[in-house]
C-alpha cells in the first residue's frame, strides 16, 4: 500500500503543477494573452508528458517486486529476481544486490554461487566488481580451503572491495596455519589502507604475531593512529551504519573483537 500511495500523490502531483503552470495565465493574463503563452510553451506540456509516462512505466513494471517488498515476501521476490537476472540477463546493480539479500533471507545463501557462475562464463568484469558480495557462501563455508580458492583470484582486481578481499583471503591462510604470507600482505594492508574499520580488523587479525618487532611496529602505530582519530562511539556507529555489508553482518563477533581491542588499556592478544 505504501508504494501505491507513494505513485499516486507522485502522478497527483505532476499533474496538479502542470494545471498551475497552463492554467495561471488564463486567470492573471486574461484569455488573449493566455493563448499566446501556451502556444508558445507546448514543449512543457511534453516535458510534463514525458516525467509522468516515466514514472508510470517505472511503477508498473516494477509492481511485482515492489508488492514482494512491502509484504516481505521474500521467496516470491527470489524468484522473480533469479527470473530477471538468469532469464532475462538483466543484471543491473540493484537486481544483483536484491537478490543477494532475498538469499540471505530465505537461508539460501549458497544460492548465490548461481551468479558466480553466471559472472565467471559471461562477464568475468562483473565478477570482479561483485566478488566481495558473491564470495559470501564461500566465506561462511567452514571450508578455509575453498574460502583461499576463491578470495586468492581476485587480489588484484582492483575494486574498491579490495582490501576486504584481502582481509578474508588472509583469514583462510590463518585458518590453514598458513601464517607467514598472511603476516606479510597484513602488514601492507595495515600501512595502506585508509578504511578505519577495515584496518583496525587488519591490526587485530596481526595481534596475535606482535612478538615480531616489525609487526609490533605496524601495530603500535596503527593503534596510536586510529586511537587518535575515532572513538570508540564513532567506531560503533561506523559499524552500524554499514550493517548493509554482508561481511559485517555475519563476521559482526569479529569486528565487535576488534573494536574492544583497539580501545582496551593492555591490547590484548586476539585469541
Amino acid at each position: 500500500m505504501k508504494f501505491k500511495i507513494i505513485f499516486l500523490l507522485f502522478n497527483v502531483l505532476i499533474v496538479f503543477s502542470f494545471l498551475m503552470i497552463f492554467l495561471m495565465p488564463v486567470f492573471m493574463l486574461g484569455g488573449d494573452y493566455a493563448r499566446e503563452f501556451l502556444l508558445g510553451s507546448w514543449y512543457i506540456a511534453l516535458i510534463f508528458a514525458v516525467i509522468l509516462a516515466f514514472i508510470n512505466i517505472i511503477y508498473f513494471t516494477n509492481k511485482k517486486v515492489l508488492d514482494c517488498l512491502e509484504t516481505e515476501n521474500w521467496p516470491e521476490l527470489k524468484l522473480l529476481l533469479s527470473k530477471r537476472i538468469f532469464e532475462n540477463n538483466r543484471t543491473g546493480r540493484v537486481n544483483i544486490r536484491m537478490y543477494i539479500s532475498t538469499c540471505i533471507a530465505t537461508s539460501s545463501v549458497e544460492d548465490i554461487t548461481l551468479l558466480e557462475d553466471k559472472f565467471r562464463k559471461e562477464n568475468p568484469a562483473a565478477l570482479k566488481t561483485w566478488a566481495l558480495q558473491i564470495g559470501l557462501p564461500h566465506l561462511l563455508s567452514n571450508n578455509a580451503g575453498r574460502m583461499k580458492g576463491y578470495f586468492g583470484q581476485f587480489l588484484d582486481a582492483g575494486t574498491k572491495d579490495t582490501g576486504w578481499i584481502k582481509w578474508n583471503y588472509c583469514f583462510a591462510l590463518l585458518l590453514l596455519r598458513e601464517t607467514e604470507e598472511a603476516v606479510g600482505i597484513l602488514k601492507t594492508l595495515a600501512d595502506e589502507n585508509k578504511d578505519p574499520l577495515l584496518r583496525m580488523s587488519v591490526l587485530y587479525m596481526l595481534s596475535p604475531f606482535g612478538s615480531d618487532e616489525a609487526v609490533g611496529t605496524v601495530l603500535s602505530k596503527g593503534r596510536t593512529e586510529l586511537r587518535s582519530t575515532m572513538t570508540r562511539d564513532s567506531f560503533s556507529k561506523e559499524l552500524e551504519k554499514r550493517k548493509d555489508n554482508v561481511q559485517m553482518l555475519f563476521l559482526s563477533k569479529i569486528f565487535n573483537e576488534a573494536l574492544e581491542w583497539l580501545f582496551s588499556d593492555e591490547a590484548p592478544q586476539s585469541k
